[in-house]
């Protein structure tokens, strides 16, 4: 029987499904979920459901029992080819199904959001259920409040008024409590031994640290600029005798080749392209530490125990996927429009010039001799750029902490607070809180703008739903005037909806409000109208606690 403070509807699990149909980094990131379940649970077999491209990491993660690749690529040409392709598919798919269905799973955790997977779950009949998940009608539906925290921190608006890791939300979808407090990755020995062998060919003449760089991302805009690296590596290689490898794979070397040629020190090596999963993972292993932006390879090195300098430019953004380990280091540029939406394009990321490549060099050589709790006066101007070291809570929660300061940053208490929010409302975690009088707590709420708006109208929609359950329990009421309450309660989501887009520190307590009631569930009027009032309770009580947490 597991123990522990927070609160779970399943703990208990024996034959685990686990969905994560996504990139390297996000099946790195599951990796303290998978881990906690087996600590939780040791008897329990977890078979992870992955695209078949992605077999290759799950078979370096600890604790997987079994994986099994679904190769959407296939399904998809299939499909394009219409006519016998669409039974191809459909042949293809009824396997996968009936091949898992006899395993007669237990629990599934789904950590992918597309509807396609949604859908899959839907057809293995699995009752316990986090993450995403469809309903009989096929619609998708989010089955716990952690994965609807997922999807409302995500919400592009949202994001700045997030504290907490997705790692966290995720694991916390899966009511896992117990963790490694680190990302897990196994290194083969022929892997080890096989950068041993790349490593001499490089013929490094100084016996500085190992520096892996990792200059490709994920988008163009993430990507600092090739001018910047070298000034960065010849500094490292100059000042502090570095050995600078530069990583990534066969696609980036049009972005790593100009560097390499642009560096004055020939004690750069080019390892991109020549290493795969595992020997990329043996070489961050032998590193020192690594310098790369919000990317794969970072998940990869603090799996193996290495530490980072990361930087989070453009659209990426610590506190969501921050490296999850203790004492890493995460650059995040203070610029009004950023962290900017993933899925626009820049012209201008002028983020990349809040970072000076000298300034930065000096940041790894610290990192390199020691845990960096503090910085020289002046080396990054926190008006330009904070500096965050990473690190975890009472709770074994990830969170940052700025090393410069985060004086300027005008979001930060509204972080704070929604953070002792989560943690207290959805995790029953208790959060130590000093007693405010009355007259406080109104003073904060009129200082809070919208909120009262948001809580007077919760209480608007608690009460219109008691009149509802009382019409649909008077089988003489007139439909008329169930038409009449519904209407009243649609135009009153409309506007806590707006408020939220009104008030942007308010867009993660509607956004939740929104998810919940698109998630509702049944046929029956009373119990429908039932759950709908829970959601305006929840409203209600997480409208007062942000206040008082605030």
């Amino acid at each position: 029987m597991n123990s522990g403070i927070m609160k779970r509807r399943y703990p208990e699990k024996d034959r685990v499904l686990l969905v994560n149909i996504t990139r390297l980094g996000d099946m790195l990131q599951a990796t303290p979920t998978i881990a906690g379940m087996k600590m939780e649970n040791p008897d329990c077999k977890i078979t992870v459901l992955v695209e078949k491209q992605f077999e290759g990491i799950c078979n370096i993660i600890p604790n997987i029992d079994e994986i099994v690749g679904i190769d959407l690529g296939m399904t998809v040409r299939s499909l394009a080819r219409e006519q016998d392709g669409i039974i191809d598919a459909y042949e293809y798919v009824s396997e996968v199904v009936d091949d898992l269905r006899i395993k007669n799973f237990d629990y599934c955790l789904n950590m992918s959001s597309s509807a396609y997977t949604a859908i899959l779950l839907n057809l293995l009949g699995i009752k316990r259920r986090g993450g995403w998940a469809s309903d009989e009608e096929g619609y998708r539906v989010i089955e716990s409040e952690w994965a609807r925290l997922f999807a409302t921190s995500v919400f592009h608006q949202n994001r700045q008024f997030n504290s907490l890791n997705l790692v966290d939300v995720f694991r916390c979808s899966a009511d896992v409590e117990q963790h490694p407090k680190k990302l897990l990755v196994d290194v083969p020995q022929d892997a080890s031994d096989y950068i041993d062998n790349l490593l001499r060919e490089a013929a490094f003449t100084t016996e500085g640290p190992l520096i892996a760089v990792q200059a490709g991302a994920s988008q163009g805009k993430r990507q600092w600029a090739t001018e910047k690296f070298i000034e960065l590596i010849d500094h490292l290689t100059y000042k502090y005798k570095a050995r600078v490898v530069l990583t990534g794979t066969k696609k980036e070397l049009p972005i790593i080749e100009p560097i390499k040629a642009g560096c004055r020190s020939e004690n750069v090596f080019v390892v991109a392209g020549r290493t795969n999963l595992p020997q990329l993972a043996a070489l961050l292993q032998k590193s020192a530490i690594l310098v790369t932006g919000d990317t794969g390879p970072m998940h990869m090195s603090v799996a193996v125990g290495t530490p980072v300098v990361s930087m989070f430019l453009a659209s990426a953004y610590g506190y969501e996927t921050g490296p999850y380990s203790e004492g890493n280091l995460i650059l995040q540029p203070v610029i009004e429009c950023g962290p900017c939406n993933p899925n626009k394009d820049c012209a201008r990321p002028d983020c990349h010039d809040q970072i000076d490549p000298q300034a930065l060099a000096e940041l790894v050589a610290m990192r390199i001799e020691r845990d960096v709790k503090n910085l020289p006066q002046g080396l990054f101007d926190p008006a330009r750029v904070i500096v965050y070291r990473s690190f975890f809570d009472q709770f074994g929660f990830c969170d940052l902490e700025s090393i410069n300061t985060s004086a300027g940053d005008p979001w930060q208490r509204y972080r704070n607070a929604y953070r002792k929010l989560w943690l207290d409302d959805l995790g029953g975690f208790p959060i130590e809180q000093e007693n405010k009088p009355e007259t406080k707590i109104l003073q904060v709420a009129e200082e809070f703008p919208g909120i009262n708006e948001i809580t007077s109208r919760a209480e608007k929609g608690r009460a219109l739903i008691d009149r509802l359950l009382e019409l649909i329990r008077d089988t003489s009421s007139e439909p008329r005037l169930l038409g009449q309450v519904s209407e009243k309660l649609s135009e009153l989501d409309r506007e806590i909806e707006q408020i939220g887009y009104h008030f942007a520190p308010l867009g993660p307590l509607t956004r939740m409000f929104i998810f919940a009631k698109e998630n509702l569930s049944g046929t029956d009027a009373a119990g429908l109208a039932s759950q709908m009032g829970r959601v305006y309770d929840d409203l209600k009580r997480r409208s007062r606690k942000l206040v008082e947490y605030y």
